[in-house]
Parts: C-alpha cells; sequence; structure tokens
C-alpha cells in the first residue's frame, strides 16, 4: 500500500508539470532516450519540457555533472548507453546546445523521485527547515537525517536552503494531506 501510494503521488508529479525547471531564460530540457554518443555528444529523442527545449537534439556534455536517478550518485560519460532514459539540461548558443546538467535513468519505477522548488515560504529552526513547493503541492521536511546535496554532489544542510532552489527530492512516505507533506531521505540540487 505505502509503494502504491509513493508511485501514485510521483506519477500525479510528473503528469502535472513539476518536472519543470527554473535555471534561466536560456536553459532548455527536453526527456527522451539516447539515440547516439559520440566523443562528448549524446543524441536525444523525446519530448521538450520547456518552451525552448526539442524534440531532437544533440546535446554536447563537456564538463557538465551527470548524475545517474536510481542513485542519486554523479556517473561519467562513459556510463551512458543508447536507450537509456535520459532528461537532458542545456543552453542552445550558435546552434550547439552545451550541458548544463545531464541526468540518466529517468524512466525508472524503484523509487518516488520528483522535483521540488522552494518557494518564498520557508522557516528555519533548530531541527532544520520546512519549505512549501513553489507550485503550493508539497511542504518538505528536510532535518540533520537529510542527506542534502548541491548538483556537484558537495553536502548542504538545512540552513543552506533558499527560495528558487530546485532538487531532485528521494521519498519513502509522503502524506495524503493537501499540500502533501515530505519527508526525504536525499535531496540533490539540480543546478
Amino acid at each position: 500500500m505505502k509503494k502504491l501510494l509513493i508511485c501514485l503521488f510521483a506519477v500525479a508529479a510528473v503528469f502535472q508539470g513539476l518536472t519543470v525547471l527554473a535555471a534561466g531564460d536560456n536553459v532548455n530540457e527536453t526527456i527522451g532516450s539516447v539515440v547516439s554518443l559520440e566523443g562528448d555528444k549524446i543524441g536525444v529523442v523525446g519530448e521538450a519540457i520547456t518552451d525552448g527545449g526539442l524534440t531532437e537534439v544533440v546535446v554536447r556534455v563537456g564538463g557538465a555533472p551527470i548524475f545517474d536517478l536510481r542513485t542519486g550518485l554523479p556517473i561519467t560519460l562513459q556510463d551512458i548507453v543508447p536507450e537509456m532514459g535520459v532528461r537532458a539540461a542545456y543552453e542552445k548558443s550558435e546552434g550547439v546546445a552545451n550541458a548544463v546538467a545531464i541526468w540518466v535513468n529517468w524512466d525508472f519505477d524503484d523509487a518516488a523521485v520528483f522535483t521540488v522548488l522552494a518557494s518564498e515560504n520557508i522557516h528555519y529552526g533548530a531541527d532544520g527547515v520546512v519549505f512549501l513547493s513553489a507550485d503550493g503541492k508539497y511542504r518538505v521536511v528536510l532535518n540533520q537525517e537529510t542527506q542534502i546535496l548541491d548538483y556537484n554532489h558537495n553536502p548542504l544542510t538545512p540552513a543552506d536552503i533558499a527560495p528558487g532552489m530546485e532538487f531532485f527530492v528521494w521519498v519513502d512516505i509522503l502524506t495524503a494531506s493537501c499540500p502533501a507533506l515530505v519527508y526525504p531521505d536525499k535531496v540533490v540540487q539540480i543546478y
């Protein structure tokens, strides 16, 4: 029952547009599958999830971080294989798409992972921080037991959380309240 509830909330989150990032006007995103690998370039075919995103794009990775969403850990370009589910964030400049961040295993079903953008409604306390997501659907509680990492996997503390930061959130339990109360095991800043 617990896993079913988690899956239902995760699916609802994805379909209700929680995956849209607010990193800047020139950052675009595509979710899909890896169709080609050549040097430091990844070909992705899928769905544009930002207004300027492309349904087919070749992204130059360069030094952009690459993460595996199953583990939340960084991986290398050599770990990526064709047909792998991928989410690519990139900036288009003079006909080239340069990666901002790459997330692989986007299509896995093993845990509830979704994104949340911190709103202005943040409350800091001795035991951690509580913030309302920008869309008002989640009240996220981060405490000393929560693993909090920036996009380079450097540790953060609850006091480092600020409005506008966006995170991938790994959870075991979501409440059915409105907004849903979320106690993540791990959060990783997107970029």
